[in-house]
């Protein structure tokens, strides 16, 4: 009798657990579409949820985030796939930190025509949700497919634009000794801009400082300008009907202190364009004239053996109020007109060092003062 009763009450113990482990995936789902759900602009949802206990991690499938009055018909945020998972290796160094991966996830944001109609995410408390979520400190990130849109429907026509293909690596954002040899948390993320051009960027920052601290470099090549065309018409003063476009910038920022440069490079620039902008747009003859007395003044400043205008924009200054300087700017531009046409790549020639340097006499003379 005693014999059956241990292995009853172990069956029913086992079938118990069982049961649970089965219910959990739904308990997870109901409680994180309720988190989503919170009083806001926006809402959202999550399709299957997928517990690894083994792994201490918990996976969501066709996660939504939209805005709720019916006005935007792109959601905000959605993913295919997210996984949240516990860092064993940091677990047993004493940190309890995780690790996300997103596969395919898609940002949009719409400028419509009114409030109702724009979607920027903006005056939401998604940290809290994002601590409701996943309760442990992020220490890596990793992005797989991913796509940053802008979009305008109430243009004509509409602008829909995108950064795809995007691959992102973060690691070490917890900046912890215990973790990581350094304090730096490290960045890398490349990404296709519309239908041709490629853009990276690459960096390093220290997450524990008051103030922003940070090292970056962005690189944009081959960006087919044809591509954002509505874009241009609408937010641009003029048209541009052909060209491409290279980028490199290099900024660092230490103690609300930033230095760096941005190098724009456009090559085989078209601003006038009879059959395009008369033809095809029926410009008047005023948007005409104006059409042309911009073409002047891109031929007058074009590099004629490279066909690019391009400049360097020199920025320094406070980081919340950064500073360009207009006659360098136009200094760069005859330069590369008349002079030695620049050249659109990385000039790796900012460091934090820099901007650390520069921030050191007020520094010392701050300690002098009070050492008087």
């Amino acid at each position: 009798m005693t014999r059956k009763f241990w292995l009853y009450t172990v069956l029913v113990i086992a079938l118990l657990l069982l049961a649970v482990r089965m219910a959990m995936p739904y308990a997870a789902q109901w409680y994180i579409n309720k988190t989503l759900s919170q009083p806001g602009s926006y809402s959202g949802r999550v399709g299957d949820v997928d517990l690894m206990l083994w792994r201490g991690a918990y996976s969501l499938e066709n996660v939504l985030l939209y805005k709720d009055n019916g006005e935007v018909d792109k959601p905000l945020f959605q993913a295919n796939y997210v996984e949240f998972s516990l860092l064993w290796s940091a677990l047993l160094d004493g940190s309890a930190v995780g690790s996300v991966i997103i596969r395919e996830p898609e940002i949009n944001f719409v400028d419509g025509r009114d409030q109702a109609r724009s979607q920027v995410g903006r005056n939401e408390n998604w940290l809290t949700i994002a601590n409701q979520l996943f309760p442990l400190k992020i220490d890596r990130l990793d992005i797989y497919n991913g796509i940053v849109a802008f979009h305008n429907p109430d243009t004509s026509p509409e602008i829909h634009i995108s950064l795809h293909d995007i691959r992102l690596i973060l690691r070490n954002v917890v900046n912890s000794r215990d973790l990581s040899k350094n304090m730096v948390a490290t960045l890398n993320a490349t990404g296709q801009t519309a239908e041709q051009g490629h853009i990276s960027a690459s960096g390093s920052m220290d997450p524990s400082t008051a103030k922003p601290t940070f090292d970056i470099n962005v690189e944009a090549s081959d960006v087919a300008l044809v591509n954002f065309r509505n874009l241009l018409d609408t937010y641009a003063p003029f048209d541009l009907e052909a060209g491409s476009l290279e980028f490199a910038m290099e900024l660092a920022a230490d103690n609300g202190s930033i230095t760096g440069y941005a190098k724009p490079v456009i090559h085989n620039v078209e601003v006038f364009s009879w059959k395009g902008d008369i033809v095809r747009d029926g410009d008047g003859p005023l948007e005409a004239i104006g059409e042309m007395a911009s073409a002047f003044v891109t031929e007058l400043f074009e590099n004629q053996s490279e066909d690019q205008i391009a400049t360097r924009i020199p920025i320094e200054g406070s980081l919340s109020e950064p500073e360009t300087d207009t006659l360098s700017t136009l200094g760069g531009v005859l330069k590369n007109a008349f002079i030695k046409a620049m050249q659109g790549s990385l000039e790796n020639s900012i460091t934090l060092d820099d901007v650390q340097t520069d921030s050191e006499p007020e520094t010392d003379k701050a300690g002098d003062a009070a050492g008087a």
